[in-house]
């Protein structure tokens, strides 16, 4: 009877073990996402801003706009990945917590 409970317990950690990898994979795909599209809307910014200073389209209330917007848009997308940082830092110090107990 002991056995078999063991077998059980191990099938079941190493799925378990296998569903936490898979887990983080995606969340880190996720993040490597979030990181490249945040880069994109900064040079994005960046691009709206030479272009709103240029002589033929200075003090235009649109791309004034646009570049009011593009800057909130960057702002929003660093909190997400201060948000997704601070998670792993807490999991990180938590799993570190639990290996020295």
């Amino acid at each position: 009877m002991i056995e078999l409970l063991l077998t059980v317990s191990g099938i079941l950690n190493i799925l378990l073990i296998w569903y936490i990898v898979q887990l983080l994979r995606r969340f880190l795909g996720f993040q490597e996402e979030l990181d490249e599209f945040a880069d994109k809307l900064k040079e994005y910014e960046g691009h709206v801003e030479v272009v709103n200073n240029l002589e033929r389209f200075y003090g235009d209330e649109t791309l004034a706009n646009l570049l009011r917007h593009s800057k909130n848009m960057t702002e929003e997308c660093k909190k997400v990945i201060n948000v997704i940082l601070e998670i792993e830092n807490e999991e990180e110090e938590l799993y570190g917590e639990e290996a020295e107990h």
